[in-house]
Formats: structure tokens, sequence, C-alpha cells
């Protein structure tokens, strides 16, 4: 998972920073998240060993937190952080079909070839990709809370992206259209447990990490400072794309085989 100290703007798009030498965002440029997982999918090659517990080696996830630049600018601040965007990124490749895991293999999934010679095709299978990260476990926090008979934190997506289509919005506005979508009719918070996070807080965080992946895959883009009443809104790119609540089993099992990045 992400980190989870979330401010308006912050977590979101340090979540996948950009790869040193894979491009970002910008006239001409690839999209940062397609840089990421070029250059992931590059690094993956015929296929890469994994521990018998499916996890990445312990060399190799140091190599992937520099190749793909999940360390940002947190000098000094240990490898958790840079780690669980390692992770993130492998998760959201599996759903994007770019890699695959059998046992202690990861090697390429079965869009690899197809998507790495295709820029737009694997930007927009990483767009399409995005509500499935529950299927992860890293995926959305708020999928793990079990709000009885509520939506999937996806159907939260979609009231975020009918709220984007009206205009831009803060982050915190975003955060309380998904809480309504998602506890419409449920009286939630009477039910938190004590001295746990609220449900409320957590769902707040899934938007941000949600709105940091589709500012990577240039769909969203922020302007205007951090504590300067910055709004989220959408591109080009994200006006011409829908997003659906209902789920593909097809193409993403509810039960994905990932690889695993240990942390400290």
């Amino acid at each position: 998972m992400l980190e989870t100290e979330l401010r308006p703007g912050t977590v979101c798009r340090c979540a996948v920073p950009g790869p040193r030498e894979a491009g970002r965002s910008g006239a001409g440029r690839l999209p940062r998240a397609v840089g990421q997982m070029l250059a992931l999918t590059g690094w993956v090659g015929g296929g890469r060993r994994l521990t018998t517990t499916g996890q990445l080696l312990r060399g190799d996830a140091r190599e992937l937190v520099e190749l793909l630049g999940t360390g940002g600018n947190q000098a000094g601040a240990g490898l958790a952080a840079p780690l669980r965007g390692v992770q993130v990124l492998l998760a959201w490749a599996h759903l994007s079909g770019l890699v695959r895991t059998d046992g202690s293999w990861l090697g390429p999934g079965p869009a690899a070839a197809r998507l790495r010679e295709d820029p737009g095709a694997l930007r927009d299978a990483l767009f399409a990709a995005v509500p499935r990260l529950e299927d992860s476990r890293c995926g959305w926090q708020s999928v793990r809370l079990h709000l009885d008979g509520a939506p999937d934190f996806s159907e939260g997506l979609v009231a975020l992206w009918r709220r984007l289509g009206a205009g831009p919005s803060t982050e915190e506005e975003a955060a309380r259209v998904v809480w309504d979508e998602l506890t419409a009719h449920h009286q939630v918070e009477e039910r938190q447990p004590e001295g746990l996070t609220s449900w409320k807080v957590v769902v707040a965080r899934d938007v941000g990490r949600a709105l940091g992946l589709y500012e990577a895959v240039g769909a969203v883009q922020f302007k205007g400072g951090q504590f300067e009443g910055g709004r989220f809104e959408l591109t080009g790119y994200g006006r011409e794309r829908e997003l659906s609540g209902a789920r593909d089993d097809a193409v993403a099992p509810h039960r994905l085989g990932e690889a695993f990045v240990h942390w400290p």
C-alpha cells in the first residue's frame, strides 16, 4: 500500500513518481505511468526469478525503486514508501496484462508485447485498470473495511469521474462525493470500532491515491499550489474517457496472482 498520511495534493503525487529515463507527462512526451510501465516490462524481459513465496528478491526490489523512481524526494526516509510504490506499480501492471506471476517466476503478461509497441493502447489499458485495483492486495483500503452492503470502491470512482466532469474539484470535495456515494444508505460511522482510523478518512486516502494514478496516466491534472486552493481537473484525454462500475472478471479475475514486495 502507499503512504497513508494524506494532505490534499501530496501523497497522491509521490505515490507513483516518474522514472528518471522513461519520460514525463508533457507536450510530445509519454504520460508518467506509461514510461514507468515501459521501464518495468523492459526490466522483466523474458522473466525474473521470485522467492518461493512469490516476492521480489530484495536486490531486485531496490533496483526497481531506482528504475521506476518511486523514491521521490524522500532522502533519508527509508525504503518502506518507495517499496510500496513499486508494489502498486507491479499490481497495476498485472491488472493491465503487462506481467504475470507463475509461482516463483515473474514473466511478461499476455498483452505485454502488443502494449509495448503501442503506447496509446498501453495508456488506455492502464486507465481501464485503475478501478480494478480493488482486486489487488495493495489496492483500495476501503474495500477491506467491509462496508456492509455498500458499493465497491470502483462505484465511488464513477461518482468521482462525474464530479470531475462537472468541473475542477479540490481533493476534499472529491473525497466527499465518493464518501456520499459509498454510504448513501448506510450509517457507517455509527459502527466504527474505537481505536481505528475513521472510514471517512480511509475513503479520502483512497480518493487521493486514485487521483494520483489518474494523474500519472495523464487523465487528470492538478492546478494551483497545495496550500493555494489547488484543484484537480480532467485533461483532454480524461474528458474523452468514461468510467464504468461494471466488473470484467474475464479480464481481471478477483484473485489475481501478483508478485509481492517485502518492506520493513
